[in-house]
């Protein structure tokens, strides 16, 4: 178990939100208050105001530290240091002209993921059809065992 998931399991807001209501990212003062108060009695405060802080979380609030704040240790943490790539912007298949299957990556067998890296379409459908077939086979299995009992 990493270290990351441990603290966010112990974190106070870790059911706080829903589907309709996230105070951790509500701009208004009344949603920030609201976060800040669940994050005064968080047992693992510090380690989320560091996650933040070293993963550059610009929005909401972290460790109890409103947005504006937070955007403000984050700037003061990085001053001086180089930036590092962004994942998106840099991923896997980014340089590669075929891929891990040989495939050409060109108009027509590419696509993009939502996070902007690349795909292969002939490689997608393999994967599919497999996935179809297993399912398939699965139904047969159980029609199969239902009726021997049945007979």
């Amino acid at each position: 178990m990493t270290l990351l998931r441990d603290w966010r399991e112990s974190a106070a807001c870790r059911n706080a939100a829903t589907a309709h209501y996230d105070p951790f990212f509500d701009e208004s003062d009344k949603g920030q208050r609201a976060a800040i108060a669940i994050c005064r009695v968080c047992p693992v405060q510090d380690e989320c105001l560091a996650y933040a802080i070293d993963t550059g979380q610009l929005h909401g609030v972290w460790g109890g530290t409103p947005q504006q704040e937070l955007r403000r240790l984050i700037s003061r943490d990085r001053r001086g240091r180089a930036q590092a790539r962004r994942a998106s912007v840099h991923h896997r298949n980014a340089v590669k002209d075929r891929c891990e299957h040989g495939h050409p990556f060109n108009a027509a067998n590419t696509y993009y993921t939502p996070t902007g890296e690349r795909r292969c379409r002939i490689c997608r459908r393999a994967i599919d059809r497999a996935r179809d077939r297993r399912q398939r086979q699965g139904r047969q299995r159980r029609a199969a065992q239902r009726g021997g009992r049945d007979a």
